[in-house]
């Protein structure tokens, strides 16, 4: 998919290079279609060429949760409904 922009020339320049934009927002275009769990993180990792580790850095950055923080809220969650449905543990004190 190619995406055209209309935006003003002289926005760019040395410091601040078209070509660091056009990737920044490629990036955060891969990044939304994980949010919106079109895309998997492998693939986008694979499609940023970036590791695991650095693909979190960047979820983070934009406020998506990665699969093992979502995974440790939900085992979380579980742990709490199946304690709360079990009721109090015998000898110990609340």
């Amino acid at each position: 998919m190619d995406i055209k922009i209309d935006l003003p020339p002289d926005l760019f320049d040395e410091r601040f290079p078209e070509a660091k934009f056009v990737e920044r927002v490629r990036e955060l275009a891969l990044l939304e279609l994980l949010r919106a769990r079109r895309m998997h993180e492998h693939e986008v990792a694979e499609m940023l060429g970036c590791e695991r580790w650095e693909l979190v850095d960047k979820m983070k950055a934009v406020g998506i949760a990665p699969t093992e923080v979502v995974f440790k809220e939900i085992s979380g969650g579980l742990d709490e409904a199946i304690a709360a449905r079990r009721g109090p543990v015998a000898g110990k004190k609340s």
